[in-house]
């Protein structure tokens, strides 16, 4: 959710600042900051964060990883 509510700041301020044949010159320093500061957060819990999971995840004894799959494997009764 707070990535979607990320996503959605960086499109409406980027509609809102920039039209075809129009640059809006009012946006100042911190709302570029700001704008940064979303788009690391986005990269952050999109890419950074699953992949160290991952990678950690990975590392698990093969049977602990096993058991895992199983206990979240829906019962195929």
């Amino acid at each position: 959710m707070r990535v979607q509510k990320a996503l959605d700041a960086i499109r409406v301020i980027g509609n809102n600042a920039v039209h075809p044949g129009q640059i809006d010159l009012q946006n100042d320093r911190a709302t570029a900051e700001t704008i940064f500061g979303l788009v690391h957060l986005i990269c952050e819990k999109m890419i950074t964060e699953p992949k160290h999971v991952d990678e950690l995840y990975a590392k698990l004894p093969e049977g602990a990883r096993q058991a895992i799959e199983k206990r979240d494997t829906p019962n195929q009764d």
